[in-house]
């Protein structure tokens, strides 16, 4: 009784959703910009605490000695989020995620380059091909490194460079930067 309980329910939810897709989508709009703003490692209290919970064994973090451990900690905890597609636009807060443990694609890179950017990663950028597939990237010791968001891969050196040959660009951003590949 419980199951049929819970597929009605997720039917009737269903249908809410559908009947006011639209709706949702254009309360959900976000600009350019607030999309970027979302990245800043500045003014978020969560993403604060997130920090020193994936930190808390580093007393003294130093980017030049630390950052790498801490990008893996980061990523082990992206890793345990769950992808989840949605059929509308609808974005996630920070905290909405850690709670429930899935976001979408977009969401949780969002998150990891909010996350890299808090621990000083000025180079940490999301990257957005022409068939939607997205990546967080960064440099490290003047090496560049890609995280296939899907699937929590890591990928370094020359792969990464090559990353985008064959599935170009359509567009890359941080709060510090942005750059459209569109026109192209």
């Amino acid at each position: 009784m419980v199951d049929s309980d819970l597929e009605t329910k997720l039917r009737v939810y269903m249908l809410i959703t559908n009947r006011y897709k639209d709706l949702i989508a254009e309360k959900e709009d976000r600009s350019i910009s607030e999309i970027r703003q979302r990245v800043s490692p500045y003014n978020n209290e969560f993403l604060k605490s997130l920090k020193e919970r994936l930190l808390r064994d580093m007393k003294f973090y130093e980017y030049n000695k630390d950052f790498f451990t801490a990008m893996q900690r980061a990523l082990n905890y992206i890793r345990e989020i769950h992808n989840f597609e949605f059929l509308i636009t609808f974005w996630m807060s920070f905290e909405e995620i850690d709670q429930i443990k899935a976001a979408d694609i977009m969401d949780k890179a969002i998150l990891f380059a909010a996350l890299l950017r808090s621990f000083d990663s000025q180079d940490a950028r999301v990257y957005v091909t022409k068939s939607k597939r997205v990546f967080v990237g960064f440099n490290w010791n003047k090496m560049p490194y890609l995280v296939d968001i899907r699937s929590g891969s890591l990928i370094g050196g020359p792969d990464a460079d090559n990353a985008f040959i064959k599935d170009p660009l359509a567009y890359v951003f941080s709060d510090l930067h942005f750059e459209s590949f569109e026109d192209e």
